[in-house]
């Protein structure tokens, strides 16, 4: 456990008193409980292998999950049913099995578990009964965010209140030195919204790049800006970190453009209710977005 000067009041909302923050210092915990759904594919052993590595990094405790659901018949041919007890021993035979590689793999130790119902509403459940302090799911395919990452995927994002990490396909992990943090600058912040974030950047003692993407380019900074600033930059304390703008007609271009040309190694973006998250995963921005990432996304829930 580390300490860190944080500058907020008692609801965890960076503010300043006259000209300066009023200032504590924070105890920062590594993560306790990493969740990580499988369902035996490739694209489901990238994201479990990704959540080991930062498991050993963080000493945190690894869940895989895996839910199910019956099989529906589609045809009138008749076949033979499984039962839900087969089914069970099964999928807990091969979540052990995966369990016993990374055990392998990284020396640490991996519990499992198997429930059966939907899975995105399952998993929901696990990561709040086990007290998560992130879900690390995996990405797969191509097209739109459903089809991208699959409905389970999108709707774990959509539904968790617990911060999620999409793992791309093809991810590798890498001691996570270079993080983007995209916003558009008109929210508020707060110590619980980010504790992830700084524990990720913290634990790696990373480079925090805030990013905000623009349309149209303007002259100098607006006071709403430069409160936001300011509320960022007392929430981030003594993390490193450095502000960005950048003019790009698409959100996805600019921002994915930049994580290339700076090494990124995970981007965060935070869910607002109903705002700047829908927009920019709307279905036309996600296809792009979601498609040429390649890196993990780290997406925070504020609602």
């Amino acid at each position: 456990m580390r300490t860190n000067v944080r500058c907020s009041d008692t609801n965890g909302s960076a503010y300043k008193a006259g000209p300066f923050y009023i200032c504590t210092l924070v105890e920062i915990s590594n993560m306790d409980t990493i969740l990580v759904p499988v369902d035996f594919s490739p694209a489901s052993r990238t994201a479990s292998s990704y959540a080991a590595a930062l498991a050993k990094a963080s000493k945190a405790r690894l869940i895989l999950f895996h839910a199910y659901m019956m099989p529906t018949p589609v045809t009138e041919v008749p076949y033979v049913m499984i039962s839900v007890n087969e089914l069970q021993t099964e999928n807990e035979q091969m979540i052990r099995r995966e369990a016993a590689v990374l055990h392998e793999n990284f020396g640490i130790e991996v519990e499992s578990q198997v429930q059966i119902g939907m899975p995105s509403d399952e998993i929901t459940l696990a990561a709040l009964e086990s007290k998560a302090d992130m879900i690390v799911i995996g990405m797969r395919g191509a097209g739109g965010l459903d089809k991208l990452i699959g409905n389970t995927s999108a709707s774990v994002v959509r539904k968790a209140k617990t911060p999620v990490l999409v793992v791309p396909h093809n991810a590798i992990f890498k001691p996570v030195n270079q993080i983007v943090y995209a916003s558009d600058f008109s929210y508020s912040s707060s110590l619980n919204l980010f504790r992830p974030l700084l524990e990720i950047a913290d634990m790696f003692q990373a480079l925090l790049h805030v990013v905000n993407i623009r349309k149209a380019a303007t002259i100098g900074n607006t006071e709403k800006e430069m409160q936001s600033k300011s509320m960022i930059s007392g929430l981030l304390g003594s993390v490193k970190h450095e502000f960005t703008i950048i003019t790009d007609e698409s959100i996805t271009h600019g921002i994915n453009n930049y994580v290339d040309q700076h090494d990124v190694q995970m981007l965060v973006m935070v869910a607002h209710k109903h705002t700047f998250f829908e927009r920019l995963f709307s279905r036309i921005h996600t296809t792009e977005m979601a498609y040429q990432t390649k890196i993990p996304l780290l997406v925070l829930h504020d609602g």
